[in-house]
């Protein structure tokens, strides 16, 4: 004769093999998975609001010398990238930390609805904040760090100086950061493109490009001459967004829509395992730098949209 509790315990067996077998898929998501990979470091420097027709996409790269004469030779750059989401600030940077593009409020006052690459790595691996930074030009960025997830919010967030400030007084912030912590993780946010241009000053929006080109050679030797870094660092440069192109609304001056000018933006790549000296022609957008910064890791953000650039790999 069966037991009146037989249904229950078969009840509860079922639910706990759920619950083994949910926490075993979650368990996916919440791990670092050992890798061949010598990245140990990810720096993702994200210069503001440069047109490609005057970074990579001239000729002449007469603005850009460092990337164009010394670091294209150390990494890989791709020529067809780009922004398929908003081509505002806040929108184009949570692209590039979350894997997701989100139409959000430029104005600083709304949360990514999910969480970011640092937000996850902090989270499996248990580090002190002070080991993934978020620093930026833009004190509305400050929303980066933290997201609007009932399971995220508040939670395992990185350290962050995010102010309105010119892009010299950032990188002294970002090099003494990297100096006294030696973060595992850092984005960096330069606008002085995006600054200059919005104040329609073409002779300043040029200069905020070679400036940015100068500070993303400098992060370069930073990697280099540090033996925390060296060899175990990748290092990611790409844009949020880019602006119109000329004869188009307002020209350099503003950005925001699906023109070529907008959506069109640099990316190039250097670390121990990617390609050197590598153009590739290969469509990409950024909602596939999180996933390729988390196949270098080791672990996995299944929420992610976007796809491992394998082209980048050795």
């Amino acid at each position: 004769m069966i037991s009146k509790t037989f249904p229950y315990l078969l009840a509860l067996g079922f639910l706990l093999s759920m619950g083994m077998s949910c926490e075993k898929e979650l368990d996916l998501d919440n791990k670092i998975t050992p890798s061949n990979f010598k990245t140990k470091n990810v720096i993702v420097l994200i210069i503001d609001g440069p047109r490609f027709t005057e970074t990579w996409g001239d000729p002449n790269n007469v603005l850009i010398p460092n990337l164009h004469n010394r670091l294209a030779a150390k990494g890989v750059i791709n020529q067809e990238f780009y922004n398929l989401g908003n081509t505002h600030t806040i929108p184009g940077h949570t692209a590039i930390v979350t894997g997701i593009y989100e139409d959000l409020d430029n104005n600083g006052r709304q949360y990514p609805s999910y969480p970011s690459f640092l937000q996850h790595w902090l989270k499996i691996t248990r580090n002190n904040p002070n080991k993934a930074w978020i620093v930026t030009s833009k004190e509305k960025l400050e929303v980066l760090s933290n997201c609007s997830s009932i399971d995220w919010r508040n939670s395992y967030l990185p350290s962050i100086d995010a102010k309105d400030r010119f892009d010299k007084s950032t990188f002294v912030a970002a090099k003494q950061i990297l100096e006294n912590f030696h973060p595992n993780l850092m984005v960096i946010n330069l606008k002085g493109p995006d600054w200059w241009g919005h104040h329609r000053n073409w002779e300043l929006y040029k200069q905020g490009i070679s400036q940015t080109d100068s500070m993303l050679n400098a992060l370069y030797d930073i990697i280099e001459t540090d033996t925390i870094y060296k060899g175990k660092t990748t290092l990611i440069m790409t844009n949020d967004h880019g602006r119109h192109l000329d004869g188009l609304r307002d020209g350099f001056v503003n950005h925001g829509d699906k023109c070529l000018g907008c959506t069109h933006i640099n990316f190039f790549g250097y670390g121990p395992d990617f390609k050197m000296g590598k153009l590739i022609n290969t469509q990409r957008e950024q909602i596939d730098i999180v996933p390729t910064i988390t196949h270098l890791l080791g672990f996995q953000m299944n929420q992610c949209n976007g796809h491992i650039m394998t082209e980048l790999f050795k």
